[in-house]
């Protein structure tokens, strides 16, 4: 169905029992639709984090106009305004844990680096991860632990929720790290320098379209920083630049009523012509093709 603005979720929408005052930022609640499919079964997205753990089931799932085909036991990991579709066969049990950003606000550095650029990361991320067996039952072990202190809330529910959640976090990164062997979650400089530029890339995409411009912020060179980029993550640091601003054009092109060249200026494109072109050297369809195409599916 064709829907003209997709629809934006908080953390408390849907939900019919009530929430402690002092958990309003964190969410956990079993899945358990033996019976019926889950709700929103549409294109959405939410202004939360969320984890969502699967025991079985078969299907996928949309994740920012890419399909993600699963077979459980899986593991989700959804990060804000990410547009999602789960499409799967009724059936299945697990759990869903949701955090707002605030929940995190009262950790160290390190915390927020571990849930906000590896697990989440828009560029990088993978969202969708099969499970072995036995990484299956230590993710539900510690969700089900989560879930019993949630539930008998008391003094000291929310550091006690802080500290599961932070490690269900690591749990999955060690799955990921061990699946993946990835360069660029092994910790060092390199590392730390990564991130530093992926938050700025993060914060400033909107404005700086150039590499000498996120090179100037980390006092590098740009040959320095496509250095650590390709070396990290096989991509140079323009590169990067141009997929974040690409994203965030799909997302408005299919999410907003915003015209083409209203989306042009929000993405700091001083020419819309220029967007035009930019968007359809990479995409290979003109903005308005691309409207056209996703809303009409």
């Amino acid at each position: 169905m064709q829907r003209k603005h997709i629809p934006s979720h908080h953390i408390t929408d849907g939900v019919t029992v009530n929430i402690p005052t002092q958990l309003k930022d964190v969410l956990v609640a079993v899945i358990n639709d033996e019976g019926k499919i889950m709700e929103r079964q549409y294109p959405h997205r939410h202004d939360y984090y969320e984890i969502s753990l699967l025991a079985e089931g078969v299907g996928i799932q949309h994740i920012d106009f890419t399909p993600f085909p699963f077979k459980g036991p899986v593991v989700f990991m959804l990060s804000p305004e990410q547009v999602h579709l789960l499409e799967r066969d009724r059936g299945s049990k697990g759990f869903s844990l949701k955090f707002n950003a605030p929940f995190f606000s009262s950790g160290n550095d390190p915390d927020k680096q571990l849930y906000a650029h590896f697990l989440f990361d828009n560029l990088q991320g993978y969202p969708v991860i099969a499970l072995q067996p036995e990484e299956y039952e230590r993710l539900n072990t510690l969700l089900t632990l989560t879930l019993q202190e949630y539930d008998h809330a008391s003094t000291g529910t929310g550091d006690i929720l802080f500290s599961y959640i932070r490690v269900i976090l690591m749990e999955i990164l060690r799955i990921r790290g061990q699946r993946l062997q990835e360069a660029h979650l092994q910790p060092g400089l390199r590392q730390s320098q990564l991130l530093a530029f992926k938050h700025l890339l993060h914060q400033h995409f909107h404005e700086q379209h150039e590499v000498q411009d996120y090179a100037n912020a980390m006092h590098i060179s740009p040959r320095q920083l496509n250095a650590l980029t390709q070396k990290l993550t096989g991509k140079n640091a323009g590169a990067l630049i141009k997929e974040r601003i690409l994203l965030e054009a799909k997302r408005l092109l299919f999410l907003d009523n915003l015209s083409i060249k209203e989306i042009a200026y929000q993405l700091g494109f001083d020419d819309p012509a220029y967007f035009n072109r930019f968007f359809k050297k990479n995409m290979g369809i003109a903005p308005q093709q691309f409207r056209e195409q996703e809303q009409g599916r």
